[in-house]
């Protein structure tokens, strides 16, 4: 039995000047969100995770819960 059931998509970490761009990361789950996806993949398999430090993990983490908003699973 899987966790997650569904279409789900790996989204990926936006930057700007160096920083993570959380504006677009709003903007990205929105977006998916609002066309039907019925999950999110955080800090999956798009790469960038891997260059991130622990901290900002986190931040990306409890950004995309916070927006998410129970909407969907993360």
């Amino acid at each position: 039995m899987s966790l997650f059931r569904g279409t789900g998509v790996a989204l990926i970490t936006p930057f700007k000047g160096g920083e993570i761009d959380f504006e677009a990361l709003g903007q990205l789950l929105d977006f998916q969100i609002n066309a039907g996806v019925e999950y999110i993949v955080a800090l999956g398999t798009t790469g960038e995770a891997a260059t991130l430090r622990k901290t900002e993990k986190i931040e990306v983490l409890q950004f995309c819960k916070t927006k998410i908003a129970g909407r969907v699973p993360l």
